[in-house]
């Protein structure tokens, strides 16, 4: 099925040297123009069916097929919104106004699922009759195979180019299939006279529209405030980082998403007897291979780091030693030893596992701390852990 797919994308949507934001954003335009027009078809179909046998079940899944038709206008504009881009206003681009299409289509399946419960229980209260011909229920059984098919396209295309506005179509499409489904059974009890379940089958279909809103719109939501990346994201950005001649760790990664765009900061560790210049160069490379292999705008702050001092390397066993198998710590990074006039000061920060307190992360800390300045009584011992949104 994937390979029919890939064929009918090819031939209508052939790559070409533009670039993946363009590419992403016209995949997503003809996915939202298919919808439309099998949709908008369906939509006048049952609408008919419905008026004619009197079924609000019918009704209420015609214009659940509207809210799709609406919808995919919604993925239209959004992809149309991505694709702008940046300006004065909009310094990082218009990549979440993706998801703000989203959760419009969330919402507008929300206020359907809402308005058909109202119709159903109605029809609950006072049912009627519905006597419908078997050409009405086989026009409907055969839109529930077009919506599956377009249902697994829209799958298809959102895990082609990584889009959660497609995903969410592709869930609106088969919302609408089981509901095609539901009315189906719908009809075919009237045929046989019980009409009374119209109402019921009515009612379950608006509930099922509504549960299908919230989960959209929590995943909409979600991206709009941030969301963590992904454990292989991390691991990509860490790998590539520590691969280039010259670092020595990497810690402190943050990734800021919008859409299909990616901003990055991550802090590097280099010898601290490397020259400015090389430790320019050393910064730039990483960056370099960050926006080639990933197509990430990363930042990169350099750690300066002793690997030849003797009371560095003494800290560092000590730490190793102590504390590998630790029940929050997970690493430590960053480990300097200023040793002047003035100055005594052991510091570096550490890694802890997801999901803890602050208040626990600092009595740990403390711990740390005091052992430290028992073996190392001559120094200062300043300890920092990275914020939720960093990643080591």
């Amino acid at each position: 099925m994937n390979q029919v797919f890939e064929s009918i994308t090819n031939r209508f949507i052939p790559k070409s040297k533009e670039s993946t934001k363009i590419y992403r954003s016209r995949i997503g335009k003809f996915q939202g123009w298919i919808s439309i027009i099998v949709n908008g078809l369906m939509f006048f179909l049952k609408l008919l069916i419905g008026f004619l046998i009197g079924s609000i079940s019918v009704i209420a899944d015609a214009f659940h097929t509207l809210t799709d038709v609406i919808s995919s206008g919604v993925v239209i504009w959004g992809f149309n919104e991505s694709e702008k881009p940046a300006d004065k206003d909009h310094p990082y681009g218009h990549g979440r106004a993706e998801y703000v299409a989203t959760l419009v289509i969330a919402i507008l399946l929300i206020v359907a699922g809402i308005e058909f419960i109202e119709s159903s229980i109605e029809r609950i209260v006072d049912p009627t009759i519905v006597e419908p011909q078997w050409w009405m229920i086989i026009s409907i059984i055969i839109t529930i195979f077009i919506k599956i098919s377009v249902a697994l396209y829209a799958e298809f295309l959102s895990s082609k180019i990584a889009s959660s506005t497609l995903h969410a179509d592709a869930w609106h499409h088969q919302a609408d299939a089981i509901s095609s489904f539901l009315v189906a059974f719908a009809m075919i009890l009237g045929k046989y006279g019980y009409s009374q379940f119209d109402g019921w089958i009515g009612l379950i279909i608006a509930m099922f529209i509504i549960w299908s809103g919230f989960g959209i719109a929590k995943a909409a939501v979600d991206d709009l405030i941030g969301k963590p990346p992904t454990i292989e994201e991390i691991n990509d950005i860490r790998q590539l980082s520590q691969n280039v001649d010259g670092v020595i760790g990497v810690h402190d990664i943050a990734v800021h998403s919008y859409g299909k765009d990616k901003f990055a900061s991550i802090h590097i560790e280099i010898d601290a007897d490397e020259n400015q210049i090389d430790t320019h160069d050393i910064s730039e490379n990483v960056e370099k291979i960050l926006h080639r292999k990933l197509g990430v705008a990363p930042t990169v702050h350099v750690d300066p780091v002793s690997i030849k001092d003797p009371k560095t390397n003494e800290v560092k066993k000590y730490l190793r030693d102590n504390y590998s198998n630790h029940e929050i710590i997970t690493g430590f990074h960053d480990i300097r030893v200023v040793n002047t006039k003035k100055h005594h000061v052991i510091l570096f920060g550490v890694d802890v596992k997801d999901g803890l307190s602050k208040g626990l992360v600092i009595e740990s800390c403390d711990i740390i701390e005091k052992q430290l300045q028992s073996i190392f009584p001559e120094f200062e011992v300043d300890i920092s852990f990275s914020d939720t949104y960093n990643y080591s």
